[in-house]
């Protein structure tokens, strides 16, 4: 009878120790969005070009800033129109970026990537090339 409350008591003991384990989904918010170290991170929500304009977007936005740490000027334009006629919409965009390097050989790779679930927002981590 002591041998089967102890196994008892250890399957309780187990089942417990697992209940508070945690197991990382992809849900929690990394450490680098908000200490990026020598890098920069930026974000970029819903795009109506999709998840690659969004990527494109979020990329552009984290050399941006990088640039300006730098003394680099990196001038981006973006105009969406959307026209909705009764039941039917279409959207136009068009983009125009300027780049004023003022200094020679910054170049950034993307370390890594996440998506916020949730609001869909994508975040981009950009560090220096070696």
């Amino acid at each position: 009878m002591k041998l089967g409350i102890k196994g008892i008591l250890l399957l309780v003991a187990c089942g417990l120790a697992t209940g508070c384990m945690t197991m990382d989904d992809g849900s929690v918010r990394p450490a680098w969005i908000d200490n990026p170290g020598n890098g920069v991170s930026a974000s970029a929500g819903w795009h109506v070009g999709g998840r690659v304009a969004q990527e494109e977007l979020a990329i552009l936005r984290g050399r941006e800033e990088y640039a300006r740490r730098f003394g680099v000027s990196i001038q981006s334009e973006q105009v969406a129109t959307t026209t909705v006629v009764n039941d039917a919409a279409s959207t136009a965009a068009s983009k125009l970026t300027r780049e004023n390097l003022n200094q020679s050989g910054i170049k950034v790779r993307l370390k890594e990537k996440w998506r916020e679930p949730g609001t869909d927002t994508l975040w981009v981590w950009l560090v220096p090339t070696e």
